[in-house]
């Protein structure tokens, strides 16, 4: 059961990536690469990335 839910888990959070990729895609075709809230979309991406990996290894339950 635990493997489902960190299935779900996953996909949340791929889907949550995609969808902040292409709001900061967006953001930076009107505002520029160096806006800060392009750099903020950039964080919160890396920061969704590294909660995948914690839970592929088992970290997270």
């Amino acid at each position: 059961m635990t493997k489902l839910l960190n299935g779900e888990r996953l996909d949340k959070y791929n889907e949550q990536i995609e969808h902040l990729r292409q709001q900061m895609i967006d953001t930076a075709n009107s505002l520029g690469l160096n806006h800060p809230q392009v750099l903020n979309y950039s964080r919160k991406i890396d920061e969704t990335h590294n909660l995948i990996l914690k839970l592929e290894q088992g970290k997270l339950y």
